[in-house]
């Protein structure tokens, strides 16, 4: 099915939506192969994009909404190759072709101080070589290092601040992705000074004396406002600055209605409620497979909602949808819808919300397991010697006493001011069994060790 005829667009945004949380629910069902890059990404989509659907369809004719629809796919589309890029996958699963409708990605970016940044590039020997000339990466110094299991992958992200040959300014920041690593050694003590090694038929990072982050393949970004990043900016000036730059198509935002506001209103909130995996140490306590659930089939239903032409049906049709909503839900996302439909925000009828069924369940946050799946494992340091952070996310499988559809979850353990933190790729072959004592974490076996001033955990 192509996008080229009249109300076409408005169904393929309707399907990225559906799409989205199809994806995200896949890449949380199950702990032991959670894709938190993939959550955050996903629900990333949606915080600037949930208001201009709604917005879109509430043209009162097909017509309109179809324009405004194009004009929202291209919006979204804006923000760079790699989101222009989903779009189109995941429009095509859906049986869409957007390629008509959007226009020639952008290949250079500018940050937030209109600095052109150049797209991130693989790590090769010649780039490798490059960055050795210019930076003393001898001297190098670890500011973080992430390992992590995305999905069934392990992979690794490096952040070293260097410092140019002969030069005073700032360090710059050195960000190493590395994607099916192979083989991991890491000990906080030993982490000044890195070597790159691409020659091998794989990228083998060293770090210190004898830290070593061997992968697959790898991509790097340096985040540097050298003379030579300067000169690219002016080269780059004036038409860049006209198509690098987003804008929003003007025309006068028309107020949604009560119930149309409420239903948008909450999924906004839910989408950002999910991107907070971004932040490993929340990522076990943001309920993503159930608020996925409970959305199911938004995209086609809020486009169904809008098509009514008088305004009471399409207000019916919208209460229904989000009490819909409420009821997939279910006890354990009780609260969480009641406290959002409360919310000044939603602008809605007292009287509706209080007609609606809030069923609050229970449920007890566990204790650290005696069985576990290493997920992620960080490691941050910051400019001052005793700050930072040690964070682990652990697979845990379901308690006892759960009922027969419960997967294995995710519980996060954080350590405030690590004194040490060692990690080898052998922590992520299968199950282990944590010790926590104290202001210590170990797992069995001896692929992970840390310990801390503090520690919290996190369920």
């Amino acid at each position: 099915m192509g996008v080229t005829g009249n109300a076409m667009a408005a169904d393929a945004l309707g399907a990225l939506l559906d799409r989205s949380l199809v994806q995200m629910a896949e890449a949380s069902a199950d702990a032991r192969t959670y894709d938190r890059r993939t959550i955050h990404a996903v629900s990333d989509v949606w915080d600037n994009n949930t208001f201009p659907l709604f917005r879109a369809f509430a043209a009162r004719t097909s017509w309109g909404r179809e324009r405004r629809a194009r004009a929202t796919l291209a919006w979204m589309a804006a923000l760079g190759g790699e989101r222009r890029t989903w779009m189109v996958e995941q429009a095509a699963i859906a049986g869409y072709d957007l390629e008509s409708l959007l226009s020639v990605p952008v290949t250079h970016q500018r940050d937030h101080r209109r600095i052109v940044r150049a797209p991130l590039g693989a790590l090769t020997a010649e780039v490798a070589a490059e960055i050795g000339v210019d930076y003393d990466l001898a001297a190098a110094e670890v500011r973080s290092l992430v390992l992590e299991r995305i999905g069934a992958r392990l992979t690794g992200t490096l952040v070293v601040a260097v410092r140019r040959w002969h030069a005073s300014e700032r360090p710059a920041e050195l960000r190493i992705w590395l994607d099916e690593v192979t083989d991991a050694h890491f000990d906080s003590r030993d982490s000044s000074g890195i070597t790159m090694d691409c020659g091998t038929g794989q990228i083998a990072i060293g770090v210190g004396g004898r830290g070593l982050l061997c992968a697959a393949d790898a991509t790097v970004h340096l985040d540097d406002l050298s003379a030579a990043g300067r000169v690219r900016d002016v080269r780059t000036s004036t038409s860049l600055r006209t198509t690098s730059r987003r804008t929003r198509p003007r025309r006068r935002q028309e107020p949604l209605e009560d119930g149309a506001l409420a239903a948008a209103t909450i999924l906004h909130q839910a989408m950002l409620e999910i991107r907070m995996v971004r932040y490993a140490h929340l990522a076990g306590q943001i309920p993503v497979r159930s608020l996925c659930l409970a959305f199911a089939g938004a995209g086609e239903s809020i486009l169904a909602a809008s098509r009514h032409r008088r305004a009471s049906m399409r207000e019916e049709a919208f209460r229904r949808l989000v009490d819909d909503w409420v009821r997939k839900g279910g006890p354990d996302l009780a609260p969480w819808f009641a406290g959002q439909l409360a919310s000044p925000g939603c602008g809605t009828n007292r009287e509706w919300v209080n007609s609606l069924s809030f069923q609050p369940g229970g449920g007890a946050k566990s204790d650290l397991p005696v069985e576990a799946e290493l997920r992620l494992a960080e490691f941050t340091r910051c400019e001052h010697p005793r700050a930072g952070s040690a964070l682990v996310l652990l697979a845990v499988p379901p308690r006892p006493q759960a009922g027969r559809d419960e997967v294995w979850g995710l519980c996060g353990l954080k350590l405030e001011s690590p004194q040490l933190f060692q990690v080898s790729s052998v922590a992520f072959h299968g199950a282990t069994e944590p010790h926590l004592m104290g202001r210590s974490l170990r797992l069995s076996g001896g692929g992970l060790i840390m310990s801390a001033d503090e520690a919290e955990t996190r369920g």
